[in-house]
Parts: structure tokens; sequence; C-alpha cells
């Protein structure tokens, strides 16, 4: 067993993995949350005199919205941070010494 540190990330290349892990996680989240808005617009037509359908499509039309907008947010939100993350992770490891890892 080997004992390495990690002294020093490349804050662009863990700010694209951040972007992507970020998207993912907001894709998941959005497309749930636009299967739940389109229900509940279902549910919502059970009011009588409603229209059905557009209440579901508005549901569906602004959960994909919403699901296009926090995937596009999150990935431009993870790619900042990720990069300011590891800007301050270089600026900490150079002082104190990195993160220490076993390898095999």
């Amino acid at each position: 067993m080997v004992t390495q540190s990690i002294t020093k990330i490349d804050p662009v290349q863990y700010g694209k993995v951040l972007a992507i892990l970020m998207a993912i996680i907001y894709l998941i989240i959005g497309l749930m949350l636009t299967l739940f808005m389109g229900l509940f617009g279902g549910i919502l037509s059970a009011i009588p005199g409603a229209d059905a359908g557009a209440f579901a499509g508005i549901g569906l039309i602004g959960g994909l919205i919403m699901t296009i907008t926090m995937v596009i947010g999150g990935a431009i939100g993870g790619f900042v941070m990720g990069v300011i993350g590891a800007f301050i992770y270089n600026f900490v490891a150079s002082k104190v010494g990195g993160i220490k890892i076993d390898l095999e």
C-alpha cells in the first residue's frame, strides 16, 4: 500500500467535473418535479369546470422549462464553485499539506 497526497487540483478540470455532476443531479430532480407538476395539474382538473388537458399541459411545459433552467444554472454554478473550490483547496493544501490517500 502506498500513501500519496493530493497537493494540487486543476481548477478548470475540477470545474468541468463539478459542472457535469451538478447538471446530472439537477436533471434528475427537474424531471421528478416535472412529473409531479403534470400529475398535480391533472389533480387540479377535478375542479368543476376546469379543463384537464390545460392544467396538465401547463404543468408539464412549466416543469420542462424549469428543468432546462435548473440544468443550465446547475452546470454554470457547479463550474464556478468548482473553480473557486479548487483555488481554495490549492491554497490550503500548500499551507497544511494535501489530502492523504492510500493506494494499492
